[in-house]
C-alpha cells in the first residue's frame, strides 16, 4: 500500500519535472498522458472504420446469398 501510494507521488512528479508533462488521469493501471488519450481516439477510430468496412462487406455477401436462396427456390418450383 504504501509503495502504491509512493508510486502514484512518484509518477506524476518525475513526469512533470524531467519531461515537462503531467498525467490526465492517475488509476489502478497506472498514469494515462495525453498522447496516449489522443492516440487511443486515433484506435477505437480506425477499428470503427474497420468494422464498417467489414459489415458492409457482410452486407453484400448476405444479399448475395438470398439472391442465390430465391434462384434455388425458384428452380424447385418449376419443378
Amino acid at each position: 500500500m504504501v509503495f502504491y501510494g509512493w508510486l502514484l507521488l512518484v509518477t506524476p512528479v518525475f513526469s512533470g519535472l524531467i519531461r515537462g508533462r503531467l498525467p490526465i488521469e492517475i488509476s489502478i493501471r497506472g498514469a494515462r498522458f495525453v498522447e496516449e488519450a489522443d492516440r487511443s481516439d486515433e484506435l477505437n477510430d480506425l477499428a470503427l472504420q474497420e468494422l464498417r468496412t467489414e459489415v458492409g462487406h457482410i452486407s453484400d455477401e448476405l444479399t448475395r446469398a438470398r439472391r442465390e436462396i430465391d434462384l434455388l427456390k425458384q428452380r424447385g418450383d418449376m419443378r
